[in-house]
């Protein structure tokens, strides 16, 4: 799916979405080119506790909570400078 279709389909609601195809542009922007829709949630607390338990189980999975109010996803990568333990 695309994030118009999500949209479309979950008005006005919290979603926990997976990217199928992504990439990050020159802008350090991340284009979901293609999303699978997991589970709908009215609020984001709810939201985020589910992407909490996918995200423990399996963390290599590139999972998003974000409302359908937004036109477009606006996903900003942040580089991680430093050493990480």
């Amino acid at each position: 799916m695309k994030w118009e279709d999500v949209c479309q389909a979950f008005p006005e609601q919290w979603v926990l979405i997976e990217a199928v195809q992504a990439h990050t542009n020159e802008k350090s922007e991340r284009i979901l080119d293609e999303i699978a829709p997991l589970k709908k949630f009215s609020n984001s607390p709810d939201a985020m506790k589910a992407y909490q338990e996918i995200h423990r189980e399996d963390p290599r999975r590139e999972l998003y909570v974000l409302h359908t109010n937004r036109k477009e996803p606006n996903i900003i990568e942040k580089k991680w400078v430093g050493v990480r333990r």
